[in-house]
């Protein structure tokens, strides 16, 4: 017979080597190192695309809000303000065209546009309280809101002014009882005051405030003392019959706003936006502030201005000014709202910083805002500048 050896079954291994348990602790390390640096950079990938998708999106709302702002100067519905000769076709009853203004700047509609340098120049009393940021401009604009009711008739004495509109009166209007600022125009004139809308009627009793009732400067209606030299009931209006509704005159309401847009900080932090302030919707007196876009650090603003003799110039841009430059040699507030006539469009240059760090590396960095240097702090955000120039398309093509 043939002999078989037995066979012998291994003992099972009880446990791991140290030398196994490094090499294993060793490889899952590196695994883990490995990860951390893949979640790292890919955090620092999403701060950066998140930080320049929202200056992006801050710098392009900005730039469009300014764009459709501005357009708007000189607005007179068919007409321009350069071609309305202040007081044959153009009173305001809140602030006298040859001195003081009453109810404080803002009222001054004579002068659809204007601005000035924070730290540089003697704000607005209405702007006064404003902690701006310094050398950043401060843009001013009054004007006609582009949405407008049509007039049926007009009626006034020397005391009273009754404007009745269409029944289908838009919502742009303030809440029937509420007293606010109107613009009355057409083709040929323009009238800004402030009136109570009551139901379909704009109504002024006597002297509402802020009107500035004894004008000494409006004497057309043969009367030192005429307060309702309305040009548009003066003139012949034309009527219009609609088919199953009242006749409309020739004319129009609008809003008449006013916007003070300007560079601040948050209240209590250090985060630096856009800023807006403007009359109230039912009110002839100014809002809080609101904050337009955030991360805007600095506005600079330049004025293509027409230097051509005559009244107004020749209608074309021979140079651009800074705000001082504009404003400089006006004697008194007629000649400086002559010197802002001129401006014909504007330049507009805004640094946006993103809301958080974006990862970006700390070192000092330096920006050109039309010529201004801004040197803003090494905090790790992501700036860019943005810059747009503006036709003020009423001045140059609807004289």
């Amino acid at each position: 017979m043939i002999a078989h050896t037995p066979f012998r079954v291994a003992n099972k291994q009880a446990g791991l080597s140290l030398i196994e348990l490094m090499v294993g602790l060793a490889i899952g390390a590196l695994l883990t190192l490995g990860l951390l640096q893949i979640f790292s950079a890919s955090r620092v990938t999403l701060q950066m695309q998140e930080g320049l998708s929202r200056v992006q999106e801050n710098g392009r709302f900005a730039t469009q809000f300014l764009q459709r702002q501005l357009r708007m100067v000189g607005y007179m519905g068919c007409g321009a303000d350069t071609g309305r000769i202040a007081q044959t076709s153009f009173v305001n009853h809140l602030a006298l065209f040859d001195g003081s203004v009453p109810g404080g700047s803002r009222y001054r509609f004579q002068r659809p546009i204007e601005a000035f340098t924070a730290g540089a120049a003697t704000p607005p009393a209405e702007l006064a309280a404003v902690p701006f940021v310094a050398n950043s401009d401060v843009l001013i604009l009054r004007v006609f809101g582009d949405e407008s009711v049509p007039v049926i008739s007009i009626a006034r004495d020397a005391m009273n002014l009754d404007i009745d509109i269409a029944s289908s009166a838009p919502s742009f209007l303030p809440p029937s009882g509420s007293t606010t600022l109107f613009a009355l125009q057409n083709c040929r004139s323009a009238d800004v005051f402030a009136g109570t809308l009551t139901g379909t009627t704009l109504n002024v009793r006597g002297n509402v405030s802020p009107n500035v009732y004894l004008d000494p400067t409006v004497t057309a209606c043969g009367s030192s003392a005429c307060p309702w030299d309305f040009r548009i009931s003066n003139a012949t209006l034309n009527s219009k019959p609609l088919i199953g509704g009242p006749s409309l005159l020739n004319a129009e309401v609008h809003r008449a706003e006013y916007l003070a847009l300007y560079v601040r900080n948050r209240p209590g932090t250090s985060i630096p936006g856009l800023y807006l302030t403007r009359f109230k919707r039912d009110g002839t007196a100014l809002a809080d502030a609101e904050e337009l876009v955030e991360g805007v650090e600095n506005m600079q603003l330049r004025f293509g201005y027409d230097t051509s003799a005559g009244a107004n110039g020749d209608g074309t841009i021979d140079e651009y000014r800074t705000a001082a430059a504009v404003a400089a040699g006006a004697a008194n507030p007629s000649a400086l709202d002559a010197n802002w006539r001129r401006v014909l469009s504007v330049r507009v240059a805004l640094l946006i910083r993103s809301p958080d760090r974006a990862a970006v590396g700390t070192e000092t960095r330096q920006f050109s805002l039309l010529g201004v240097t801004v040197t803003p702090p090494t905090d790790g955000s992501i700036r860019q500048v943005y810059e747009t120039t503006i036709a003020l398309r009423n001045r140059l093509f609807n004289t």
